[in-house]
């Protein structure tokens, strides 16, 4: 009889022994999916959110490249001739001198008043861009839309939807004018310089992580931002910028068969490119510059219009 009642006990202990492992497999398989997925940023509203910006900032930047174009305002930003490459050379050289004045400003400084001092010029003048491709004929409509437009911004500084609009009116007001006053071979010269300095300045000096640090940390209308419950993605105007400058001098300045396919080919080549740079920076979470592989997809299929003739 206390055989039995041992065996029985023995035996009970040894299924309970057994239902205690498989609950603890299955804890320990949970905790790993749940590990997983903490290592990942990746979110399909995120790639969403980009997509519907990009095209929104595609199809208002070529509206009002085609406005100003017919208003003459086509001319080169430094030389008249619009297919002089020395254009995109002094404005890669603008580019990095004002750079380098934005570093010693964040260095010496701390750099918010004057980044904000900056911004507002920025936004004023692009917003003049923006709202006169609309209201060519009426400056005090434009006048009251760009005051709007400042009042709503710097009241609400910390909020996300006015920033991103705000810096979406910036991106198609001066992609819009700078891309018709580039023929081909400028803009190709100049995205191209432009992306090698990205990755320099990304990779190898690094300043570039020091000014967007600077520019998140204080919400300036320098970036569109896709926040998600496991990060919030920044994304640099000229990764926007750049893109819209390529279509609108194809479509206003393009040699092609039809300019306006092979400036459709590189906008979704911009966009692919995007989409694998935010695929990168959410699983590898690592800074990735999305203008060199937005680049290399856009020249590409430049080259390849060129021979086939599009």
């Amino acid at each position: 009889m206390v055989k039995k009642v041992l065996k029985k006990i023995i035996k009970k202990k040894h299924n309970d022994s057994k239902k205690e492992k498989v609950i603890e497999d299955k804890t320990i398989f949970k905790n790993k999916e749940q590990n997983i997925e903490e290592k990942s940023w990746l979110d399909k509203n995120v790639f969403l959110k980009l997509g519907i910006v990009f095209l929104i900032t595609q199809f208002l930047g070529i509206y009002v490249s085609l406005v100003l174009y017919s208003l003459g305002l086509n001319q080169g930003a430094f030389f008249e001739d619009i297919n002089d490459i020395n254009n995109s050379i002094l404005l890669i050289i603008q580019i990095l001198v004002f750079s380098g004045i934005l570093l010693v400003i964040l260095k010496f400084s701390k750099g918010r008043k004057v980044l904000w001092i900056i911004e507002f010029m920025a936004i004023t003048m692009s917003a003049m861009i923006f709202f006169t491709a609309f209201f060519p004929t009426n400056d005090y409509i434009v006048l009251a839309l760009i005051i709007i437009l400042l009042v709503l911004r710097y009241t609400h500084r910390e909020n996300v939807l006015i920033k991103n609009v705000t810096s979406i009116i910036a991106i198609v007001g001066a992609g819009g004018l700078i891309g018709i006053t580039m023929g081909i071979l400028p803009v190709l010269t100049f995205i191209i310089l432009l992306s090698i300095y990205d990755y320099i300045a990304v990779f190898k000096t690094k300043h570039m992580l020091t000014l967007a640090s600077a520019i998140v940390k204080n919400n300036f209308a320098f970036t569109v931002s896709f926040p998600n419950e496991k990060h919030k993605f920044e994304l640099g105007n000229g990764d926007l910028v750049i893109p819209l400058i390529v279509v609108s001098s194809i479509i206003s300045n393009g040699l092609f068969n039809n300019n306006v396919l092979v400036a459709t080919l590189c906008s979704i080549g911009a966009l692919a490119g995007l989409f694998f740079s935010i695929y990168i920076v959410s699983t590898k979470k690592i800074p990735l510059p999305a203008l060199p592989p937005q680049t290399a997809i856009m020249v590409l299929i430049i080259i390849i219009s060129w021979i086939l003739k599009l």
